[in-house]
């Protein structure tokens, strides 16, 4: 028997070992993850919250229709961040339920009081939450001028309501991952970011691009959107994630939410 006895490596040291050893365990090699994995990791995450909870369906389509409602009536920027943070509130709490629950799942078999009790109070985040939301709504709804003006009698249309272009660009954006997100589920696609019958890349691309054009009125302005669009869009075309009817839905989709949203007279 030997007297040289080999020493453990340090806990770090054999955490990496192990990971290594997971890795190709499963036939991959082995690297670090990068942030722009990180990324593309929480969105796809985001998707299958979206994809498996049917709660956080209900929910993108009520923040859709409050940011239709936003941009309808022309709400101010404050009345924006009060009905734009209590959305993010909802969804994040949707999320964690969601964790919490998929854990719970994975470690408990069969039925058990305290993973019920758990499951429990973390569906009341988010009915917090969404209470907080209704609140939030009612409050900025009630106090808009347009809104109550059309309900009095006669009804009075809504006239130049007091919108800035980033508010309108951001309810564009968020609009667009909403019907982004229900197109893919609705055509079974499994990743948020890659794929799909419609280019979301290039869809906010063009909806920027729009967004630019209505704001400076400058062709020479314009024309470079255009370009950065154009480029965009050649991108997804050359790395193979899209094909060319793929991404020309996109570009029509986000031209046509752009120019949607900037016909209605809501810059102040």
């Amino acid at each position: 028997m030997s007297d040289n006895v080999d020493l453990p490596p340090d806990i770090t040291e054999r955490d990496e070992l192990d990971e290594r050893e997971d890795w190709e365990g499963l036939g991959k090699p082995w690297k670090r993850r990068s942030t722009l994995d990180s990324f593309h990791h929480a969105f796809e995450g985001l998707y299958h919250v979206f994809n498996t909870q049917p709660n956080m369906r209900i929910q993108s389509v009520f923040a859709a229709l409050v940011l239709i409602g936003a941009w309808g009536f022309g709400v101010n920027y404050v009345d924006m961040l009060h009905l734009v943070i209590p959305m993010i509130l909802v969804i994040t709490a949707e999320i964690i339920n969601t964790a919490i629950e998929e854990l719970i799942d994975l470690q408990v078999e069969g039925y058990d009081e305290r993973a019920g009790v758990i499951k429990d109070v973390a569906a009341a985040a988010v009915l917090v939450c969404s209470i907080y939301a209704v609140l939030a709504g009612v409050m900025v709804f009630a106090n808009n001028d347009n809104l109550m003006g059309l309900l009095r009698l006669p009804p009075e249309l809504p006239t130049q309501p007091h919108m800035g272009p980033l508010q309108i660009v951001l309810v564009g954006m968020l609009l667009l991952a909403v019907i982004i997100v229900w197109v893919k589920r609705a055509t079974g696609w499994r990743s948020f970011l890659t794929g799909g019958v419609v280019s979301g890349h290039t869809a906010l691309g063009f909806l920027i691009a729009v967004s630019i054009a209505m704001v400076t009125r400058n062709v020479a302005i314009a024309a470079l959107g255009l370009a950065l669009a154009l480029l965009l869009a050649q991108s997804r075309l050359q790395s193979r994630i899209h094909s060319l009817s793929e991404v020309a839905l996109g570009a029509l989709l986000g031209t046509l939410l752009g120019l949607i949203l900037f016909a209605w007279p809501v810059i102040a």
